[in-house]
């Protein structure tokens, strides 16, 4: 219904005549959908998607001065092959012909061809749009933590704008912040990595936005890191931890610290260890639809098996071009990176 056309007696402590009466005890989720038209918030790993953003690829990711510069140095996070435009979009349709038929609003981000980021001539980070977060009632705009990728903030901001879906924090001064590095135990219940990616001055400013939203503990995880090599790297939390269940994880352990494997035992959550190789497969980045239903890469066996064995509903799917053209030393993009839910069942 219209708010032109409610009557003054669904208006809160109208009084005909009077002076307004101040609306502070009214809750603002309580309002969410009058103001913004729909029930935005996505604080669960778990729940049923409802609607996600994700990002197709485009020409300008083969745009050539874009796959130079990329090409020039480790530093720049660049892709270890050319992605193959064609297969690139061809497996990011079928990961959204999934998504649709789990009932998921599929909003694609619509990149633009001259976009630029702060220092390079795209912000490669566009296409993770999983950095976004929404809590229950708006977004965390991030700011990111590596060069390359700083200045995709802009065109996420823009589009959950023209969606309605409102802002209610924008990561700035010294803080670095990413929704990779956020894995929800429950909705009261986070974990946030500590990483190259989020710093510390980050989580500082995101928390009280959490907990202003009923999360009661926010743990920070502390990635395991790299010198020379880049072996071992992990930057987002989400390489190496994945819900797929109530109670139920995907990990690699030597990403994890032992402070936080405590922590995981005491939640009571049973743990399936991930092999190397399937790290870097983006076993750990498969996406849960629902509570134990997963959709996960092709290529990783012991995964699947060990999923099917705790009676988790598995979906595999190709994802070969994304591992390939997009895999560094700290793991491949997975379809966790590539969606970023805007409104998700509560679990």
């Amino acid at each position: 219904m219209e708010t032109s056309r409610r009557s003054t007696t669904d208006i809160p402590l109208y009084e005909p005549d009077r002076p307004p009466r101040a609306l502070w005890d009214i809750d603002y989720m309580s309002e969410l959908e009058l103001v913004w038209g729909r029930r935005w918030g996505a604080q669960s790993d778990l729940g049923k998607i409802e609607m996600v953003l994700v990002s197709r690829p485009n020409e300008l990711d083969v745009r050539p001065d874009v796959v130079e510069f990329r090409k020039k140095d480790r530093a720049f996070s660049g892709p270890v092959a050319e992605p193959d435009l064609k297969k690139f979009q061809a497996e990011h349709d079928g990961l959204t012909d999934l998504l649709r038929r789990e009932g998921a609003e599929v909003i694609d981000l619509n990149v633009p061809l001259d976009a630029r980021g702060a220092y390079t001539p795209y912000p490669g980070g566009i296409h993770g749009t999983r950095d976004i977060v929404v809590l229950n009632g708006g977004a965390i705009i991030p700011r990111m933590g590596v060069a390359t990728k700083r200045g995709a903030e802009v065109y996420w901001a823009k589009k959950l704008l023209e969606l309605g879906c409102p802002i209610l924090y924008t990561v700035h001064g010294n803080g670095c912040f990413e929704g990779g590095n956020v894995c929800w135990i429950d909705s009261k219940h986070v974990m946030v990595g500590i990483s190259v990616r989020t710093n510390l001055e980050g989580l500082r400013q995101v928390e009280p936005i959490f907990k202003m939203n009923g999360v009661e503990e926010v743990h920070p995880v502390y990635l395991t890191s790299y010198l020379d090599t880049g072996l071992g790297y992990h930057h987002h939390l989400d390489i190496c931890f994945g819900l797929v269940d109530e109670g139920l994880a995907l990990i690699y352990p030597p990403g994890i610290d032992t402070v936080t494997l405590e922590y995981l035992r005491k939640r009571d959550i049973e743990l399936i260890e991930v092999p190397y190789e399937e790290v870097m497969r983006a076993a750990c980045k498969s996406l849960a639809v629902r509570p134990g239903r997963v959709l996960i890469p092709k290529g990783n066996p012991r995964t699947v098996e060990a999923l099917t064995k705790k009676e988790v509903e598995v979906t595999e799917f190709e994802w070969e071009e994304h591992i390939r053209g997009t895999g560094v030393a700290g793991g491949p993009g997975g379809p966790v990176c590539s969606t970023a839910p805007l409104i998700r069942d509560s679990v």
